[in-house]
């Protein structure tokens, strides 16, 4: 197998460049959606490569997305550098140090990885990109300042959520909510942990919806939220003090209607409405 390290030069404000080497294969991503279009057109001719992405969750989105447009999940491996603002995916537990066959999920025709966030989070991530070429904020202190400046604005929409749940019942929301997190794994903007339970291959979606909320409150229970504290591991759902404003399934698929845009591992896209699936033991990726 071969390996091909693809450095954002962007991630880490250009410490990914240091990764380049002379005795190494590598290439050096141009624009957005540059690092899907390479992994893809190679996994067409050489599906068993083995691809160390230098940079963070997005670089990563990217990836994922070429090797399944070229339908070389099963031979083709990823290991990641952290090396972006965020490093989500990496924060997952347990590790292992070895390839694992792990799920994505499909979005109309796309996939992530790890988070997919609607509402506010997502509102964030439009603040956090603001300060990303300001040396003196990192990755999680610009997440922090993201949710900051979000909370002084008006938030929350009315959103409609139908799932088709993990035993196969089916639930319908419709409500004004505050956010809206469809997740594989566990963590999102640098170190909130809004799905503590989410497992990277057990074939479902974790969801977890909130309601509008006063910002009293919220300013309570944020603390709790960014700690994944919100939950109680044993009941496998939110704490019974939350179940007025947090609703938690595990999800085979899902659909969402009435909304502005969607944030997939950290990139923006324009979208009324979503339909969510999960594609199990899709890809290689070393944890």
């Amino acid at each position: 197998m071969q390996t091909i390290k693809i450095i954002n030069p962007a991630a880490g404000k250009g410490k990914a460049l240091g990764e380049k080497t002379e005795d190494e294969r590598c290439y050096v991503t141009q624009s957005v959606g540059d690092a899907e279009n390479f992994i893809y057109e190679t996994c067409l001719t050489e599906p068993e490569t083995h691809f160390i992405i230098c940079g963070g969750d997005g670089t990563l989105n990217e990836a994922v997305n070429g090797i399944m447009r070229a339908g070389a999940g099963d031979k083709a491996l990823l290991s990641v550098m952290p090396l972006g603002t965020g490093n989500d995916f990496l924060r997952y537990e347990p590790k292992t140090g070895s390839p694992v066959r792990c799920d994505v999920i499909r979005y109309g025709d796309r996939y992530f990885v790890n988070v997919l966030n609607i509402g506010f989070d997502c509102d964030v991530v439009k603040k956090v990109d603001s300060y990303r070429n300001n040396p003196l904020i990192n990755g999680s202190f610009a997440y922090i300042c993201g949710v900051a400046s979000t909370f002084l604005h008006k938030f929350g929409c009315r959103m409609k959520v139908d799932t088709v749940n993990a035993d196969g019942t089916e639930d319908h929301f419709d409500d004004e909510y505050m956010l809206c997190v469809v997740s594989n794994a566990q963590f999102y903007g640098g170190g909130f942990r809004p799905t503590p339970l989410a497992e990277l291959t057990d074939g479902l979606a974790d969801l977890l919806i909130v309601k509008k909320m006063p910002r009293t409150r919220f300013i309570s229970i944020i603390g709790s939220y960014k700690k994944g504290e919100h939950f109680d591991p044993e009941k496998g759902d939110v704490l019974d003090k939350y179940k007025d404003i947090m609703t938690y399934r595990k999800c085979k698929s899902i659909k969402i209607s009435g909304i502005r845009c969607l944030c997939a591992d950290g990139e923006i896209e324009n979208a009324e409405e979503t339909e969510i699936s999960v594609v199990p033991t899709a890809i290689n990726i070393i944890i």
